[in-house]
């Protein structure tokens, strides 16, 4: 069965993840799969028995949690959940091979502490194939049809970028913003060197002509997707948390090889996930 993937802890976060995949899975038409993690001894009709007094084991506790609140949001589709052996990493690579996406809870800590994820949660995203989107729990009740925000970086591949937030703006019938900083910091040999408003002007305009250059032919293919652009000189990172306020999804992504970074996951999408006013989709791209 092609389904949307979540992966759940029995936490808040992961509940809310859990309604935000269901409306997901609603939208694309497809089954909702809900899967938790266990080590091999702790699964069910392992070790001396069952459990006292017939009681349900907890991580069955956990999947039933998760598709009551799943069902709270779309009572219809086809809800599968599942007890998985294994490292919770590995677990949730291998459950989501295949699936169109990965949802993920994150804990938050308020408007200027943001996203927190644990080690689990980074390293799942930082290994993943498919999009993963990393859900907080007091947003994810409904996604909602609020304008979905992706960042580009025309320097490298963004086609699954805007494959994935495309399609995912025109089957939730919302708007798409395209959000690209640059800078002039390149124009000059020196830090302290003072910009001529003239040429940050010039080289404003080429970057939004390169811009719209490059959403040309995702606008040809969605000809009814009110696509929007929003450009800025400066730090990428601070750019696309001020955009997402208002946003549904924010949409970055994550180079597959090749990035000097600690985490393999970038500082700007990292920032995005820890700061984002809204759900956060990291999109694994060449």
């Amino acid at each position: 069965m092609r389904a949307v993937v979540v992966g759940v802890d029995g936490s808040d976060e992961s509940l809310g993840a859990a309604r935000w995949a269901a409306a997901e899975a609603a939208w694309r038409g497809v089954g909702l799969r809900i899967v938790t993690a266990v080590s091999r001894w702790e699964m069910p009709g392992a070790g001396s028995g069952p459990a006292r007094g017939g009681a349900v084991p907890r991580p069955q506790q956990t999947l039933r949690a998760a598709a009551q609140a799943a069902k709270e949001i779309s009572p219809r589709i086809e809800v599968h959940d599942e007890v998985l052996g294994e490292n919770p990493v590995r677990a949730l690579l291998h459950a989501a091979e295949g699936a169109p996406v990965l949802a993920i809870g994150s804990r938050a800590l308020g408007p200027v502490a943001g996203f927190v994820l644990g080690s689990v949660g980074l390293s799942v995203i930082a290994h993943a194939t498919v999009p993963v989107v990393a859900v907080r729990q007091q947003v994810a009740r409904s996604p909602g049809t609020a304008p979905i925000v992706v960042g580009l970086d025309l320097r490298h591949s963004y086609g699954p970028l805007l494959d994935f937030a495309f399609e995912t703006a025109d089957r939730r019938g919302a708007a798409l913003r395209a959000a690209h900083a640059w800078s002039a910091r390149s124009l000059y040999s020196y830090p302290s060197a003072l910009p001529d408003p003239a040429v940050l002007e010039r080289v404003g305009d080429s970057a939004e002509a390169e811009l719209s250059q490059a959403l040309s032919p995702w606008r040809r293919r969605f000809p009814r997707l009110r696509v929007d652009t929003e450009l800025a000189m400066g730090a990428s990172a601070p750019f696309l948390v001020e955009s997402s306020t208002d946003a549904s999804l924010l949409v970055v992504g994550r180079r597959l090889r090749g990035h000097p970074f600690p985490t393999r996951i970038g500082p700007v999408t990292h920032a995005a996930l820890h700061h984002a006013a809204c759900p956060v989709a990291v999109v694994p791209h060449d």
